[in-house]
């Protein structure tokens, strides 16, 4: 009896390609035949799949043409074994770290695209303080901004409120505020253009959008703004 070592490598590598399959998603069909919570789009990346589907088929089409052709031809035999090592290939390529890592930053990149919130980590006694701060030394406009005004631009998705925060502060020193705001509280996801620009919350004393170009070029024009003093005595005890 003649030993097959081509089709013993072939059955290695399915059952290499299917344990780790097993491995990967085992845990998550078990979670939802005992009907526990789910994620679809956390369990199922698209590109992991399509790179696995693809090399799968590949080396199931080059097994089952193995089994078609006579052994003796060795030029054909060598492109089945070629075109099966490739879907192996595209089988693994999926479980390395670079493509882990590179899926990894789609989803972020994709979630910050989708997530229309600044993801502020503050808490609500912290919005109490810095609001009625910036009320006192009159940064805020108080017949357009409201406490709730406030939370709900810094807190909520930008689309769930018709709230605005409407500031009594030039460009530099709107842009110090944010700057003073992101480093007090780093756990967000705010840019200068984000808050002031694409958020279309935050306005200027005239009630008008603020020009970005502006912002950006302050520190330029204005190392220190005129409330620089004050928004670093309101930003030095946030709690």
């Amino acid at each position: 009896m003649n030993f097959d070592i081509i089709k013993y490598l072939t059955t290695l590598g399915f059952i290499y390609i299917y344990g780790r399959l097993v491995l990967h998603y085992g845990s998550f069909f078990l979670n939802f035949m005992l009907d526990q919570g789910v994620s679809w789009k956390l369990n199922f990346e698209k590109p992991r799949l399509l790179f696995v589907v693809l090399g799968l088929g590949l080396m199931h089409f080059m097994a089952y043409t193995r089994n078609t052709i006579k052994p003796d031809n060795y030029f054909v035999l060598g492109i089945i074994l070629s075109v099966f090592l490739l879907g192996f290939f595209l089988s693994i390529l999926p479980w390395t770290d670079k493509f882990k890592k590179s899926i990894q930053g789609q989803k972020l990149v994709s979630s910050l695209k989708k997530d229309n919130n600044f993801n502020l980590a503050i808490s609500d006694d912290q919005l109490q303080k810095l609001y009625h701060d910036l009320m006192r030394y009159d940064l805020l406009d108080s017949e357009k901004t409201s406490l709730q005004d406030f939370k709900n631009v810094l807190t909520k998705n930008w689309d769930d409120h018709n709230s605005k925060i409407q500031f009594n502060m030039d460009g530099p020193s709107s842009r110090e505020f944010y700057e003073y705001l992101s480093k007090t509280f780093p756990g967000n996801t705010m840019t200068m253009k984000s808050l002031f620009i694409t958020s279309n919350l935050v306005m200027r004393p005239d009630g008008k959008k603020y020009n970005y170009n502006t912002l950006k070029n302050a520190a330029t024009r204005s190392p220190v703004s005129k409330h620089n003093e004050t928004l670093e005595n309101i930003f030095r005890r946030p709690s």
